[in-house]
């Protein structure tokens, strides 16, 4: 249920490092589906384009190759896991600034 008041700005950036309470915590200042947009088009599309350009798998299973392409699993290659490390830090810091910047907002209409 989305927030009928003031939401915590330390409870909703926690939110965003547990990986399925980021979109709670999007869903709690009724941002969800831009949220959703928002991570899909600037943060899995590009990573996937670059991770098959730049982290090629030579996998015979095509359906286990694209499992782990969606799940950012590279292996245990040191190049791989690198670029994995990366992307979720990246993607956790993109989110902890989102959810902020839009808690803001919805605690400032209740001022």
């Amino acid at each position: 249920m989305p927030a009928k008041g003031k939401v915590s700005l330390p409870i909703q950036t926690i939110f965003c490092i547990i990986p399925i309470l980021d979109m709670y915590a999007a869903y709690r200042v009724k941002k969800l589906r831009k949220y959703l947009l928002i991570m899909i088009l600037v943060i899995a599309v590009p990573v996937s384009i670059a991770s098959s350009v730049f982290l090629p798998t030579d996998d015979e299973d095509l359906v286990e190759g694209f499992t782990n392409l969606m799940i950012y699993y590279y292996g245990v290659d040191d190049d791989q896991f690198i670029f994995s490390v990366g992307v979720q830090i990246g993607t956790i810091l993109f989110a902890m600034f989102l959810i902020r910047r839009w808690s803001k907002q919805w605690n400032l209409q209740f001022d």
